[in-house]
């Protein structure tokens, strides 16, 4: 048994807060082959939590298993699978799956839409998340999730903190992008689409 494995199984069998922690890295180098297979499964069974290190073990056999479990529980308003999703984008480039997080989102209960609206953020910046950001700030009453879109509306549109000028706008417009009156909004969205750049 190889220190890692070891490592890894220690790591396994923590509960509550030590294992709401995650896994660190050193419970996967080092590992044999069959023991890569071990550990692989036992990740499978925690599913969606530990995807991110499904792939760092098996990168193909990952993507099998999470179209997989994706096509399974997509759907399921209290189940995390934009975490799924999130890694097929990253690992895969299949861009199609950000379009899933943006199709799926108003199925979310409240407790989860912010979430992943940041997951939606941590993927790449497209023409469609920009306009799933722009439009949750015109129609969405979830304060935690349109905080979120603001922000990534913002920063998806090339606008910076950098000096005191460029905080001074940045805080402006969120403030007006979770304002209450939808013609302010408006406004402070023409005006990021006029003087802001996608960053493609």
């Amino acid at each position: 048994m190889s220190n890692a494995f070891e490592e890894f199984l220690t790591q396994f069998k923590k509960t509550g807060s030590e294992k709401a922690d995650g896994y660190r890295r050193d419970a996967f180098i080092g590992l044999t082959e069959l023991e890569k297979k071990i550990v692989f499964d036992y990740l499978v069974s925690e599913l969606p939590w530990q995807i991110e290190w499904l792939f760092f073990i098996n990168p193909q056999q990952a993507a099998v298993v999470a179209k997989n479990r994706e096509a399974k529980e997509r759907g399921n308003r209290y189940a995390h699978v934009y975490l799924i999703q999130k890694q097929l984008v990253n690992q895969c480039g299949e861009m199609e799956y950000q379009q899933h997080m943006i199709d799926d989102y108003y199925n979310y209960i409240d407790e989860i839409k912010p979430l992943v609206v940041d997951a939606i953020a941590q993927t790449p910046i497209s023409s469609s998340s920009v306009s799933f950001f722009k439009n949750l700030i015109l129609v969405e009453s979830n304060e935690d999730a349109l905080a979120s879109a603001s922000v990534h509306f913002l920063n998806s549109m090339g606008f910076v903190r950098d000096t005191e000028s460029e905080k001074k706008i940045y805080l402006r417009l969120l403030k007006e992008l979770r304002c209450g009156n939808d013609l302010v909004k408006i406004g402070a969205i023409e005006y990021i689409m006029k003087k802001g750049k996608l960053k493609l």
